[in-house]
């Protein structure tokens, strides 16, 4: 039985030797890994002390130095300069960075701008808050409802500045015009 003890000796020992931690590897993955993590969360970007944005999540993960948020099955909105919402909402998932002010939204999307008249669903949709352009993706179809215009299509994209949106294809819509649809429902 000796002989064996020493060759199990000798295998730990020679394991143990050849065995050595990396550290550089460990540094490496520092923004693959959540600084903060939070369920049930409420996040509210203030300005000049008011409330500008506020945004809850079942779950929200902030990672160190990148400026990147994530948050799973969230409600938000957004509100102007006297404080009054401008544009509300909800999405499955969202992918913020809040250094470029890019903010993607997937799975499920819901978004009013009732200062607007705008009513937008899809499964998809990219906020650039520096140039102020709204996305949707190429194959991925959209919704949006206006002053009695409803129209879906694919490739949406929307410019916040010039108040104008488009569709790159497969575009069906329809029109209900307000004050016919009220003098019907007066003569009923």
């Amino acid at each position: 039985m000796k002989p064996f003890r020493l060759f199990i000796g000798i295998f730990l020992a020679v394991a143990a030797a050849s065995c050595s931690v990396n550290y550089d590897n460990i540094y490496e993955t520092e923004g693959t890994i959540p600084e903060l993590m939070l369920d049930d969360a409420v996040f509210k970007r203030v300005k000049d002390g008011k409330a500008t944005s506020q945004i809850q999540s079942e779950r929200l993960e902030e990672f160190k130095e990148s400026g990147r948020v994530l948050a799973q099955n969230i409600q938000f909105e957004t509100k102007n300069g006297d404080g009054k919402v401008n544009s509300f909402g909800s999405a499955g998932i969202m992918n913020a960075d809040t250094k470029s002010e890019v903010y993607e939204f997937y799975n499920g999307i819901h978004i009013e701008a009732p200062e607007r008249g705008v009513t937008i669903d899809g499964e998809s949709l990219r906020w650039n808050g520096k140039t102020e352009q709204l996305v949707g993706q190429k194959n991925s179809p959209l919704t949006i409802k206006k002053d009695g215009v409803t129209l879906t299509g694919h490739g949406f994209s929307a410019s916040a500045i010039s108040e104008s949106f488009n569709f790159a294809s497969n575009v069906s819509g329809l029109y209900v015009d307000k004050k016919e649809e009220e003098g019907e429902a007066a003569q009923e």
